[in-house]
């Protein structure tokens, strides 16, 4: 899989050590093989709120979910880090990052995890508005019940503009994931709410140097764009926040690269990936 000749990388993939997420590490790589991709970065979950759903802040390992801990990240890190010696020698280079959801406060324990860890890639996710996951089929309405459409998006944003303040991230993952399943709960008024709110969160992003991803798992839900629509790249593109990756957000092994050849023409910021 290219663009204009040039392979592809896929910055936003959930290998099982993820508890939403099915295949192995090997599995994701022969698949990225398969579609010839140069690289990947894989991004488990890391939940930081304490006060989440239960169930949430845990990791898979063979095959049973244990609570978060520096031995689970060690076996999850590890492991890609042991994949990264057997298939760069094949053509793929692969990265080992993580995704961690949000939650004000988590700034100290996360620091301390990155002490630990020198992940290549750390992306960072609102996933929660006032503990409520806002993604999750089963929350999302219990979520979005107490808020109207504009009450939301004010605590959305402020949440990313404390995220990008931290300053420990690379990339925040899905800039308006809130659509997922807003749109079904608000109806339209969701995809227009980012107006006249989010220049001052792109700001803050430029200033802290959040870059923003092209992730295509929007299309998988049913929407007609990515996350985030094609205005808000626009406007952060304005704002001199840079395009630091695409990522399909898989799930699944056959859910790698999902729509690239149309993402990375939207990102096209990002090409050549390597020097010639």
């Amino acid at each position: 899989m290219t663009f204009n000749g040039m392979a592809l990388a896929d910055y936003h993939i959930h290998p099982d050590y993820s508890i939403d997420a099915t295949g192995t590490i090997e599995e994701y790589c022969a698949m990225a093989l398969e579609k010839n991709l140069v690289e990947i970065c894989f991004t488990t979950h890391y939940d930081s709120n304490p006060r989440g759903s239960e169930g949430e802040r845990v990791m898979r390992v063979d095959g049973k979910a244990m609570p978060l801990s520096p031995e689970t990240v060690k076996r999850y890190y590890d492991e890609v880090r042991a994949a990264q010696e057997k298939y760069f020698p094949l053509g793929l280079e692969v990265k080992c990052g993580i995704e961690v959801g949000y939650w004000q406060g988590c700034e100290e324990p996360i620091a301390a995890l990155f002490r630990k860890f020198p992940f290549d890639y750390k992306l960072v996710a609102i996933h929660d508005i006032d503990d409520i996951c806002i993604c999750c089929s089963s929350r999302y309405e219990a979520c979005f019940s107490r808020f109207v459409v504009t009450e939301m998006a004010d605590k959305y944003f402020s949440l990313v503009k404390h995220a990008a303040q931290s300053q420990l991230f690379d990339c925040l993952a899905h800039l308006d994931v809130y659509k997922k399943y807003g749109l079904r709960y608000y109806g339209n008024e969701i995809l227009t709410v980012h107006r006249g709110r989010i220049e001052s969160v792109l700001e803050t992003m430029a200033e802290n140097n959040l870059g923003l991803e092209i992730n295509t798992a929007a299309l998988r839900r049913g929407h007609s764009e990515y996350y985030p629509s094609m205005e808000i790249v626009n406007l952060a593109r304005q704002a001199g926040v840079r395009i630091a990756a695409i990522g399909s957000d898989a799930h699944k092994p056959e859910e790698v690269a999902f729509d690239f050849e149309v993402a990375a023409g939207v990102a096209y910021e990002l090409f050549p990936y390597c020097d010639e």
